[in-house]
């Protein structure tokens, strides 16, 4: 392992055995032509207890292969037994081929206990600096709308968020209204579309460039192994150390 990982605290994935239980698919959203949202429910329970942030398993009844996959709720907690997940297509993935092509409304699906430390601090005292592509958004909307709602978030927040086209921005309407509302700096930064009037290329321009002094922060990311990657490196050689970012890795 190199001495960057090792500077680099990642909220785990992997971890202890979990129990498992029925989760019903109440709807399903087309975000997007490769992003799907799965409204999910735990019928036999009134409330899916889990922190902002975190992710559940989900096993998957594909024949001849044990295949169990790891995703990010997107909802904050609301007492309510229902959360949401955001999948993107993968290609050959038999999860999301599965999830894409076989799962309806009313499906049964076998989810675990919410997992991970990839959480927000009681208060949030030192400004916040989110990092995401994709559908590595869905953890951040989470903390961002629990965060604000409690009221726990009393330092500047930015979420930097890359995507090729306009029409890729997931969940833009609520971080919008978060901008307005609460002063959320939120950047969508676009790499392929040339009629954009935002910001534009690679998303580590923008927020080396704000983060240019290397004033205190605390960097969440998430995503890809190569963003992620990429992310770190830059933040390393911007002076920031591993106390100051915290990684949700989707591999």
């Amino acid at each position: 392992m190199s001495s960057l990982v090792e500077n680099i605290q990642v909220a785990p994935r992997k971890g202890p055995k979990y129990s498992f239980f029925d989760v019903e698919v109440v709807r399903i959203i087309d975000a997007t032509p490769n992003v799907k949202l799965f409204d999910l429910r735990v019928p036999d329970r009134p409330e899916y207890k889990f922190q902002a942030g975190q992710f559940i398993q989900i096993d998957f009844p594909i024949p001849s292969k044990v295949t169990r996959r790891s995703y990010s709720i997107a909802t904050p907690p609301n007492g309510s037994n229902e959360f949401q997940l955001c999948v993107g297509r993968v290609p050959e993935g038999l999860a999301t081929r599965y999830l894409f092509e076989d799962v309806r409304p009313g499906s049964i699906l076998k989810g675990s206990e919410a997992i991970g430390r990839f959480v927000l601090p009681e208060v949030v005292e030192k400004e916040i600096c989110f990092i995401s592509t994709g559908v590595g958004i869905a953890p951040f909307r989470s903390m961002l709308l629990d965060g604000y709602e409690r009221g726990i978030i009393k330092a500047p927040v930015s979420l930097f968020f890359g995507n090729r086209y306009e029409t890729d921005i997931l969940y833009r309407d609520d971080f919008e209204m978060l901008r307005k509302k609460h002063g959320l700096h939120f950047y969508p930064v676009l790499s392929r579309q040339q009629d954009w009037h935002g910001p534009q290329g690679h998303v580590h321009l923008h927020y080396k460039k704000h983060f240019h002094d290397c004033r205190p922060a605390t960097f969440y990311l998430c995503g890809w192994r190569a963003m992620l990657d990429d992310a770190r490196g830059h933040l390393t050689e911007m002076g920031y150390d591993r106390h100051d970012v915290k990684i949700e890795l989707y591999d």
